[in-house]
């Protein structure tokens, strides 16, 4: 049920957001703004994205996938460990993981206490690859967030922070 107030929203930055996603009506109420400035900006940063990954031969999820094992050097995740991480299923899991073996980026070993199961490791192809985009990728952050002060950054870790507790509460709801 909305029941936020559009009294109260800034006027200019709704006009604009209206603007930017071409709508055609007033918003309902915040949380119909919020939401769709929320996609607006997730359907930009997707787009800035694939651009950048694209330049630098890679995917974001190859490049996450690269960036997870690079933390986990000391014990590999299960390719399914991975999956839970990325939050993507098993059958998508493997098609990157198949093309990632591919370029020599990673390397499957069988897990020694688990016969059916592989461990995913980074090789040095792999970690060279890594080194290569990384760079640029923090490059890409730092002009994202250029000009935002701490406390802008704070106050929109806590915005997705409570997002995500609302997704969880919702997610259990529709579950139950």
């Amino acid at each position: 049920m909305i029941c936020t107030h559009m009294s109260t929203a800034p006027v200019g930055r709704l006009s604009r957001l209206k603007g930017e996603i071409a709508l055609n009506r007033e918003f309902e109420g915040l949380e119909e703004a919020a939401f769709l400035a929320l996609v607006s900006t997730w359907q930009r940063l997707e787009s800035i994205g694939r651009r950048f990954f694209s330049r630098h031969d890679i995917t974001d999820a190859q490049f996450n996938v690269l960036m997870i094992l690079s933390d986990y050097r000391v014990s590999p995740p299960k390719q399914h460990q991975l999956a839970e991480l990325l939050v993507v299923n098993q059958a998508s899991m493997r098609e990157v993981l198949d093309r990632m073996e591919r370029n020599g980026w990673i390397e499957r070993v069988a897990d020694p206490d688990d016969r059916r199961a592989y461990r995913v490791r980074l090789s040095k192809a792999g970690d060279a690859k890594l080194s290569q985009v990384r760079p640029h990728y923090y490059r890409l952050l730092a002009k994202l967030y250029e000009g935002a002060s701490t406390s802008e950054l704070h106050a929109q870790i806590l915005a997705f922070d409570r997002m995500r507790s609302r997704l969880r509460a919702v997610e259990r709801a529709s579950t139950s």
